[in-house]
């Protein structure tokens, strides 16, 4: 990957300034960073919204990098702030290198935990809301304006007994998600997979496996992507 620190244009002061600033926080968490870039553990455009509440915590490992909104990529000049909302006693963690694109929104709620697993990239505009749990494996790509959700954010009921709002969302290893997919509570992506432009997961994608379509059933199987 292309250093990040080559990001040079009129606002590269303002955006190093605000990265060290971030690397000094309290919330801060540096358990193992890259020393390939200033020994900084991010670079963070100085425009981003950052609102980290009590008890929040983004956690740096294994060699952990984050480029956050300062992407080379053609949707920085249009997609928007990127914003992180990290609630009270949230965790946001990064292994190894990792890329979250402009207009992007990560949101913890109370107590969850998002994870990176390194080696891949959000593109921009992408959503993705833990309550409990969202894991994102090593070496995904998620395109543009997708939707990763553990969470219902409504209630709903069979027989007058309330069904699960909240339920732990697994992305394994190499997996490519299309623009605009969205992909919900409880769903288990299996390493290798590929989820198609658009389509809605509701239920468990095997490894290797395309799924499309709303919501989204197999209509590949053995798929090999190399990203």
């Amino acid at each position: 990957m292309k250093n990040p620190l080559l990001h040079i244009n009129l606002t590269a002061p303002f955006h190093l300034l605000r990265s060290l600033l971030f690397n000094f926080s309290g919330h801060v968490k540096k358990k193992s960073v890259s020393n390939k870039y200033l020994a900084l553990c991010a670079y963070i455009n100085f425009n981003t919204c950052l609102d980290l509440r009590r008890g929040s915590i983004i956690e740096f490992n294994h060699s952990g990098f984050l480029v956050l909104g300062t992407e080379r990529s053609s949707f920085r000049g249009w997609a928007g702030r990127t914003k992180l909302h990290l609630l009270e006693n949230s965790k946001l963690i990064f292994m190894g290198y990792n890329q979250i694109g402009c207009g992007s929104l990560i949101w913890i709620l109370e107590g969850g935990t998002i994870s990176f697993g390194g080696g891949g990239f959000t593109a921009g505009n992408n959503m993705i809301i833990a309550k409990k749990s969202v894991k994102i494996g090593s070496n995904c790509q998620i395109a543009f304006g997708v939707t990763i959700s553990d969470h219902d954010f409504h209630k709903t009921y069979k027989n007058g007994i309330q069904n699960n709002e909240t339920l732990p969302v697994n992305i394994g290893d190499g997996v490519w998600i299309g623009m605009n997919a969205t992909i919900l509570k409880g769903v288990n992506i299996g390493d290798g997979a590929i989820v198609a432009a658009g389509a809605v997961v509701t239920s468990d994608v095997p490894p290797g496996a395309m799924v499309a379509g709303v919501p989204a059933k197999i209509i590949k199987n053995n798929i090999e992507f190399y990203g």
